[in-house]
């Protein structure tokens, strides 16, 4: 099921061990991971910011759900407008959390 991802992983692992010269396969996974983390930094950057957007707009966010509790269709069209106007993606924070 994860083949694709896997694979790949599991022969950069022996890439880094077989590059190593005492052949440490702790060191190769902890190697690994700084890289890993190192190439995912910007999304966790762009997680960060984002949830920081969102608890700056938190307050305007309850009053429109308070004045439109009783009609979705609009507070859902109010919500897109406030994400909008604080350039705001809803879903920009789940990518990294998904990796």
């Amino acid at each position: 099921m994860f083949d694709f991802i896997a694979y790949p992983i599991g022969h950069f692992l022996r890439f880094i061990y077989e590059v190593l010269s005492f052949k440490n396969y702790g060191i190769a996974i902890i190697l690994l991971t700084v890289i890993i983390r190192t190439l995912l930094l910007p999304l966790y950057i762009k997680q960060y910011r984002s949830t920081s957007k969102m608890g700056e707009i938190q307050p305007k966010m309850k009053k429109l759900q308070e004045k439109y509790k009783n009609d979705n269709e609009k507070l859902n069209q109010h919500m897109m407008e406030l994400y909008r106007e604080n350039n705001i993606n809803p879903a920009g924070g789940c990518l990294p959390l998904l990796l």
